[in-house]
């Protein structure tokens, strides 16, 4: 049988904080998701089990996404339903072409597009050029963005505000490894940068799509706030898996300086 053990009072607790997110009444969501008042208080109470169809209503009243669907589903004990596939076959030319215009419609702006675990999928040539300065292979596809930051002893050093960064860093890794397709790697991350990035480093409570990252190279220091964003289709499990990263310049020098990077030849 393709499930795992339920840990029923971890389940309530997270569709309780899904139905305040919603500003629903549990007799709001039991209507809309089609069972009894009691049988939402008893769930989210732990005192009842639900079925997968019941879980699988909730998460469409909850308008929730394919990766967070899934997540509900682990948290109930069963398998997920919304499998991610991989970008490269045939029938993602599209879903491809959408990822590589938005990332080079950034022109000077270094922008990455990753899963949700900071694999690297594709990146504009800013990106490439800007993360490959002080490196003696540049970065590319496959490499993962939280091990270049916490492993990479170059790319950690040039990180001006580095106490401010990591741990930021850790905890939205953490919070993105809870709705992960593949929770074993997920897992197996997360203490690979936990070792990397050692005793000292302590994830951070508040969660904001937003960084500021302060780097060095060289002579010169470069101010970005980084944004991530994701594509909002529902019950598409590979597009809700891409993260886009974008780099924004933060001052006039830095954008001036990522002007002038891409004006070289390559």
């Amino acid at each position: 049988m393709n499930t795992v053990m339920q840990d029923e009072s971890i389940f309530g607790i997270h569709l309780r904080r899904a139905r305040l997110a919603q500003k629903l009444s549990q007799e709001g969501l039991a209507e809309v998701a089609g069972i009894s008042p009691r049988h939402m208080s008893f769930i989210e109470t732990g005192r009842s089990r639900p079925s997968r169809d019941v879980v699988l209503r909730l998460g469409d009243a909850l308008e929730l996404s394919a990766n967070e669907r899934n997540a509900m589903l682990r948290l109930a004990g069963f398998a997920p339903a919304f499998a991610p596939a991989d970008l490269a076959q045939p029938e993602r030319t599209l879903a491809r072409d959408a990822v590589s215009k938005l990332l080079d419609a950034q022109g000077a702006i270094p922008a990455v597009a990753s899963d949700s675990l900071g694999n690297i999928l594709e990146m504009n040539d800013a990106a490439l050029r800007f993360f490959s300065i002080s490196r003696d292979q540049p970065i590319a596809a496959g490499d993962n963005l939280f091990e270049l930051f916490f492993s990479d002893g170059a790319a950690r050093a040039s990180i001006v505000n580095w106490r401010e960064v990591a741990p930021a860093l850790l905890h939205h890794l953490e919070q993105e490894a809870l709705i992960a397709p593949d929770r074993a790697e997920a897992g197996r991350l997360i203490a690979r940068i936990r070792r990397l990035a050692g005793p000292e480093v302590v994830p951070t409570g508040a969660e904001l799509p937003i960084f500021r990252f302060e780097f060095r190279k060289g002579e010169k220091r470069l101010s970005f706030v980084s944004n991530y964003s994701t594509f909002g289709v529902p019950y598409d499990a590979t597009m809700q898996s891409i993260r886009i990263e974008c780099f924004f310049p933060a001052d006039r020098e830095t954008q001036a300086f990522l002007e002038t990077l891409m004006a070289r030849r390559p």
